[in-house]
């Protein structure tokens, strides 16, 4: 059986936002059983704060029951925005705040979309610190990393709709300079991952909203799903 696939979700997220892609991964030609961590908007504002803390076992605990329930020895990670994140904090060797890490054995490979590797953000700072300070870039060279941001929207104080509400996302992760292309929500330029497989995708938005593509795009799925197709 192939490896299966644990899709962790980004900020205020909640497990059936991704049920599309769990049907896609599951679908032919990744033919890849997948889970969700299953966290509710509700469980990110009643237990968030700015260390992620609390989202470290949910992760765990899914990928304890993708192994036992596949006999898989390693799983891949999809991570979307903040999910990156939590992803390196629990793949991490060095406990973080209570919670028991060191999950990188037990991981084949890890994408992220739209996750921002580098960011300014009150809500994030904290963590993504942590991160970047223990687990700099591809940190486990075991571990195939791929860092996959869209460049959908040039960030505009006063520009379209559109470029200004980019522009107000990008300066929690760029104060002194914000215009610059992202997603949307998360630029390009703080995606990138040192000494990952870093892919930028034209016209890909952070989350596929009134007709604008996301990450899950056949045209970009066809790019970046390649890391799952089976062996």
């Amino acid at each position: 059986m192939n490896e299966p696939i644990v899709i962790v979700g980004g900020f205020l997220s909640q497990g059936n936002d991704y049920r599309p892609w769990q049907t896609r991964f599951q679908a032919r030609p990744y033919n890849r059983k997948t889970y969700i961590v299953p966290l509710t908007r509700l469980e990110w504002l009643s237990k968030g704060d700015d260390t992620f803390r609390h989202q470290i076992p949910a992760l765990q605990a899914v990928v304890e029951q993708a192994r036992r329930e596949t006999k898989a020895e390693k799983v891949w990670l999809v991570c979307h925005s903040a999910g990156g994140r939590i992803a390196r904090l629990w793949m991490g060797e060095k406990s973080y705040h209570g919670n028991r890490c060191g999950g990188h054995p037990l991981v084949r490979g890890v994408i992220f979309l739209g996750s921002p590797y580098f960011t300014e953000e009150p809500w994030a700072v904290k963590s993504s610190k942590f991160a970047n300070l223990y687990y700099p870039g591809a940190f486990y060279p075991e571990i195939k990393y791929v860092s996959v941001i869209g460049k959908a929207i040039f960030g505009r104080p006063n520009g379209s709709i559109s470029e200004r509400v980019a522009h107000s996302c990008y300066k929690y992760l760029h104060p002194e300079n914000p215009k610059r292309w992202g997603d949307g929500v998360i630029t390009v330029s703080s995606a990138n991952v040192p000494g990952a497989n870093n892919i930028i995708l034209d016209n890909v938005h952070h989350v596929a909203f009134l007709g604008r593509p996301g990450y899950l795009e056949p045209d970009a799925l066809a790019i970046w799903g390649k890391h799952l197709l089976p062996d």
